[in-house]
């Protein structure tokens, strides 16, 4: 497996020196040999081991932060990402066994800590949840979110995958609020932060709770959930 990602690299190291040269021919060459390269790398759906898991992950990151000024190419490169999210750590409850899948009579909505145990992300719980889930990947990418969060967004999920997180929480509260938190979640922390926002005219206090998803010892993102309400803040009398 490493020696096919070494291999990648090797040739994708020649496209960009044959499009810096606008050798077409080169360009046309090289970009049919990717295609299968990377198809072998990603396709080892049978191999379990977890150096393979480890590489195959590490692999899609790197090729989606290499590419992420080509919109095109993020499109494409955080599909290849969601497929392994989806093969390693998404799973839906309603495909476990009838024992597996017993009636939870705990009242309310299921909580955070139920849906998501040793990395792996139960979508099917996920998507109950009140708050917004997402999993952010380093380089700011987002590659899952829950239906509560698409609903937020008013977009389809599909539509939401590879998009920058800056897109959906603003330029200022990214730079100054989310993107040190996030780094520090990247780094292994895990880390609460609460900032107020604007929506549809009216101040909404934004509750984020942060936490390192890790697989094979590989970092694959932060999941960050948020939670939205009122700005309870006395306001000054008149």
């Amino acid at each position: 497996m490493k020696a096919l990602v070494d291999l990648f690299w090797a040739k994708y190291g020649d496209l960009r020196q044959a499009v810096e040269r606008e050798d077409d021919e080169a360009v046309e060459r090289l970009d049919r040999e990717l295609d299968p390269l990377i198809k072998a790398i990603l396709s080892g759906q049978g191999l379990q081991d977890q150096a393979t898991i480890r590489i195959q992950f590490r692999f899609a990151l790197d090729l989606l932060n290499e590419e992420a000024d080509d919109r095109g190419c993020v499109r494409r490169n955080a599909h290849l990402l969601q497929m392994l999210v989806e093969r390693y750590l998404v799973t839906d409850q309603s495909l476990s066994s009838p024992s597996e899948s017993a009636v939870d009579d705990t009242p309310g909505p299921p909580d955070v800590a139920q849906a998501i145990v040793d990395g792996s992300l139960d979508d099917s719980l996920l998507n109950k949840l009140p708050e917004r889930v997402v999993v952010v990947a380093p380089g700011y990418r987002i590659f899952y979110s829950n239906e509560t969060n698409a609903r937020r967004m008013e977009m389809p999920r599909e539509e939401l995958i590879g998009r920058h997180f800056a897109e959906f929480v603003g330029l200022h509260h990214f730079r100054h609020d989310l993107q040190p938190s996030l780094d520090r979640c990247f780094e292994g922390d895990s880390l609460t932060l609460t900032y107020a926002d604007k929506v549809e005219g009216q101040t909404v206090v934004v509750h984020c709770r942060m936490s390192p998803i890790t697989r094979s010892s590989t970092l694959i993102g932060a999941l960050v959930v948020m939670q939205e309400t009122s700005d309870r803040r006395r306001r000054p009398a008149a």
